[in-house]
């Protein structure tokens, strides 16, 4: 599949607006529904990727797309060989002690929960009772960050854990599929899926949370310390213009 190999997809090339020469910026992506869509290696969109382009575009950049598995793209963010950047990333305090961020590109719609429809807890529950019964499973992207809140209350849940690599639509057929009750995504992106039959709607249901905060965890263009201030102020200064 082409987010299991890191492939380099094509080169815009476009002359800064200073004039100098510039080499292409290695802007990592996954695929990551609806805000990264791979379509074909010539057409790639989805909620992160549109104004990101149009702000390449405006700004001059000239940039490589790459398809790079998440956990690969973080590597080598981390190592700093590279001017490499990834879209779509949440800023936490941890990369911030070796990453550069841009402004917000984007924010999430509010986390709701996936859950197996055999698991009905009842109308109006709250987190915390789900969170803190022993006889549910929670199923966990790893890596995934959820946001500070309902990050803090999975970290201290008395529920079971289980632990996975897998891509969303693989995790929303576990859970469906009983192997755990629940999971937690971003609104937008349950529905994406939703919309697109990845799951039968008698296998699963939404459950909303009325102490979730009702909008999500804003998503940045990551990169790694080679990549210039400058580049990523004018990257700034055109995002969403």
């Amino acid at each position: 599949m082409l987010r299991a190999i890191v492939a380099s997809i094509f080169v815009l090339l476009l002359f800064p607006t200073s004039g100098r020469a510039e080499s292409p910026l290695l802007l990592q992506i996954v695929e990551l529904p609806p805000y990264m869509i791979v379509e074909s290696p010539t057409s790639i969109s989805g909620l992160v990727i549109d104004p990101a382009l149009a702000a390449l575009r405006k700004a001059g950049i000239a940039f490589q797309w790459q398809i790079v598995p998440a956990v690969r793209q973080l590597v080598r963010i981390k190592s700093n060989q590279e001017r490499v950047c990834s879209l779509g990333w949440y800023k936490t305090p941890n990369r911030e002690k070796f990453a550069k961020y841009s402004r917000p590109i984007v924010k999430d719609s509010g986390y709701a929960g996936f859950a197996n429809n055999q698991y009905r807890p009842g109308d109006g529950v709250s987190l915390d009772v789900v969170l803190n019964d022993p006889e549910v499973t929670v199923l966990i992207k790893i890596g995934f960050v959820h946001g500070e809140y309902l990050d803090a209350r999975l970290a201290n849940m008395k529920a079971n854990s289980e632990f996975t690599y897998a891509d969303m639509p693989l995790i929303f057929k576990m859970v469906a599929a009983g192997r755990a009750q629940i999971t937690f995504a971003p609104l937008a992106e349950i529905r994406y899926y939703e919309n697109l039959g990845v799951v039968s709607k008698d296998e699963f249901h939404v459950m909303m949370f009325k102490e979730m905060p009702s909008t999500g965890v804003y998503r940045y263009m990551m990169c790694s310390q080679k990549v210039e201030d400058e580049l990523i102020k004018r990257f700034n200064a055109t995002l969403g213009k």
